[in-house]
């Protein structure tokens, strides 16, 4: 039996009222909001029975306004970095918001994060609408984009469905940030991350990717079999020594647009166990490196550097710019159509 409640969450600072759901099942509740079609919470049974706040997130809506780390947001139209802001597509080239340096990260300096979406409830679950016209940050074609959450007694499943009317790129994900001993626990280095992938792909200094795909093979990128987050982030390897720790994008194996798993995560203090599915190429693991400098979280708790991770499902950073990679392109008409799931035991 799922229930699914919803209230207002508060005004954006421009006076836009934000509605929040609360979705419910057996085991498994979910707070979802309008504001950046965001995940603020979910909670899980630990091993003891008692349900866990397992993503960082906010009480208040002037923090979401305010956050620069995407916490629980969806991001797009196109997740991750793109170089220099730029792109060609139908032999023109196009040229977007730089909000990293001299690169276009996550949508944009207003990205889907910061935009109120519509909404209505679906069977389960809660349909997110936006409307994102032609050029906005940059992007060609008027985009109609939903984010379709549902929940189970299993997990929580998001569905991605995009249109427009001109050739563009669009490329979704979730960006919630997972602390599987509970989003006030502490960092988490001593949870476990399997990642099914046999190569990630190599980030320059400025976390652009080469090009190269670089296996994991005698590498601290060998998540190959569940280990420690901790184990290998502070070796000198140069993917880590860039980043701070990890982030980088993992290539899923046998990759053939079907839904397949992608990483499982595992919380030894709570007994949580996260399996990730997807029907995207790649999987982001982010360690939460950046993360000094946040305001303070749910019940005031402090979120600080290494405190959760992100598994991003998504088509691989900077794709458009390197054909050897999947690519971003949504033609005319077509429908994008895009799934990840997050199944908890």
């Amino acid at each position: 039996m799922i229930k699914i409640d919803d209230f207002v969450f508060g005004k954006t600072s421009n006076g836009k009222v934000v509605k929040n759901y609360v979705l419910k099942s057996s085991d498994i509740e979910v707070v979802l909001s309008e504001y950046g079609a965001n995940i603020n919470s979910i909670k899980v049974p630990a091993v003891d029975g008692e349900k866990i706040d397992i993503v960082l997130g906010y009480d208040d809506l002037a923090k979401y306004e305010r956050q620069e780390e995407y916490i629980g947001a969806t991001v797009g139209r196109c997740c991750n970095r793109i170089k220099d802001g730029k792109f060609g597509l139908n032999s023109k080239e196009y040229f977007l918001s730089r909000n990293d340096g001299y690169n276009h990260l996550h949508g944009g300096k207003v990205g889907f994060d910061k935009r109120v979406w519509s909404s209505e409830i679906v069977d389960s679950g809660v349909k997110f609408s936006y409307y994102s016209p032609n050029m906005e940050e940059g992007y060609p074609g008027n985009l109609d984009v939903s984010v379709i959450y549902t929940i189970s007694d299993k997990g929580l499943k998001i569905n991605y469905v995009a249109k427009s009317d001109e050739d563009t790129i669009c490329a979704l994900t979730n960006h919630s940030y997972f602390n599987l001993s509970g989003f006030d626990s502490g960092d988490v280095l001593e949870q476990e991350v399997q990642i099914l992938a046999d190569y990630y792909t190599e980030n320059d200094e400025n976390s652009i990717p080469t090009g190269r795909l670089i296996s994991v093979s005698d590498t601290p990128m060998d998540f190959r079999q569940l280990k420690s987050i901790g184990r290998n982030i502070n070796e000198n390897y140069y993917q880590l020594n860039f980043a701070k720790g990890f982030d980088q994008n993992w290539c899923i194996n046998s990759y053939d647009g079907t839904i397949k798993k992608a990483a499982t995560a595992f919380s030894k203090k709570t007994g949580i166990t996260l399996e990730v599915y997807t029907d995207m190429a790649g999987v982001q693991f982010y360690t939460g490196n950046f993360l000094d400098g946040a305001e303070n979280g749910k019940l005031n708790s402090p979120i600080k550097n290494r405190s959760a991770f992100c598994l991003e499902c998504q088509n691989y950073p900077d794709a458009i710019n390197h054909k050897n990679f999947p690519q971003p392109i949504l033609k005319s008409g077509e429908i994008y159509n895009k799934h990840i799931e997050y199944r908890f035991s």
